[in-house]
């Protein structure tokens, strides 16, 4: 789930939402597993479901488009912010 969270509660199962960070797997395509650590995140403290804002969202599609060139079977990454220049 993206955006902003207007309270504190998870709208999966109503348990208490705690910011830290996640780690995250993705499936590309049929050949390829991604697993991004250190995401920031809301964490759920009864089912563990990660919601992460747009900006965490967009940042970790970014990386996935990044990956996806390398052609890799398996990728773990640690999510960064990038450098402002």
């Amino acid at each position: 789930m993206t955006g902003e969270l207007e309270n504190s509660i998870c709208p999966t199962c109503g348990g208490d939402l705690q910011t830290d960070t996640a780690t995250i797997p993705f499936i590309l395509g049929y050949d390829t597993v991604v697993v991004i650590k250190e995401v920031p995140a809301e964490i759920c403290s009864d089912c563990h479901e990660p919601f992460v804002t747009g900006k965490v969202a967009d940042r970790v599609s970014a990386l996935l488009r990044q990956l996806k060139t390398l052609h890799s079977e398996v990728s773990v990454v640690a999510y960064s912010e990038p450098a402002i220049a």
